[in-house]
């Protein structure tokens, strides 16, 4: 299993060398990327692959840091985040960066994207997985809902959905700013298989997908991630470190958090 701590350390790196990113929303993601990518090929091209939507496009350092895990992008390009043309954009490009599934980055569009792609798999008789991730103040815009709202139409059983419910925007609280509550109640009621889980425990990540995948119950899966935004390192556990860049010595302290 990808070690988590060693992917935010790839985030940390990529956000102080640039002064630009966002490193609370990438850290909540990193047990739940480490587990996907050590258990599936989200990195293929091949059309009835598994495949990943992040919709929360700005949390993209996050997996900019598990493919330079598993080495499918370089030092080089690493080093070249955020820069003009580069493959490593500040939200995903699926045509700068051919391990991405999907282009990202204006809020609320993902879900749709991967019930288009859960439905082709099942035109096509695949088994594979689509999973979607969105972020919690993400769920504030209206075509999340339409897309709540479809999938069940279509008995995407093959389509897993993850909440990074960590709490927190780019403005303040979600609860303060526009409460989701109650969130797993609502989502049952659209007619999806509904769980909520720990976002930092890998076994049970593991279990709740491995429990869904193709589920007998012929519905799509919700599966809300209770997280904190930066977790990790604990000064960066707050909304202040939505897009935050830290500086050199709040850099080296939270490499020695994490290395911990």
């Amino acid at each position: 299993m990808i070690n988590p701590n060693n992917l935010r350390k790839h985030v940390l790196r990529m956000v102080f060398e640039k002064k630009s990113g966002h490193i609370g929303g990438s850290f909540s993601l990193a047990e739940l990327i480490s587990y996907l990518y050590s258990n599936f090929d989200l990195v293929s091209n091949e059309k009835n692959s598994p495949k990943l939507i992040l919709s929360k496009g700005h949390s993209v350092p996050i997996l900019y840091a598990v493919l330079y895990e598993l080495k499918k992008i370089t030092d080089h390009e690493l080093s070249l985040f955020r820069e003009i043309n580069s493959p490593l954009q500040g939200h995903p490009d699926k045509h700068k960066l051919k391990f991405l599934h999907a282009t990202t980055g204006s809020l609320g569009q993902g879900l749709s994207i991967a019930i288009g792609h859960a439905l082709g798999q099942k035109i096509q008789n695949s088994k594979n997985p689509i999973f979607c991730i969105l972020g919690d103040g993400e769920m504030q815009e209206g075509q999340v809902w339409e897309g709540f709202m479809l999938a069940p139409k279509f008995k995407l059983n093959n389509l897993i959905t993850f909440i990074d419910y960590n709490g927190a925007q780019s403005d303040g609280l979600v609860s303060d700013l526009l409460d989701l509550e109650p969130l797993k109640q609502k989502i049952t009621s659209f007619n999806w298989n509904v769980l909520s889980i720990s976002g930092h425990n890998l076994e049970e990540i593991e279990n709740s997908v491995n429990a869904n995948i193709n589920n007998q119950y012929e519905k799509p899966t919700c599966i809300i991630l209770n997280t904190k935004k930066g977790h990790g390192v604990s000064f960066m556990e707050s909304p202040e470190w939505h897009a935050k860049v830290p500086n050199e010595e709040e850099y080296k302290k939270a490499i020695e958090e994490l290395s911990c």
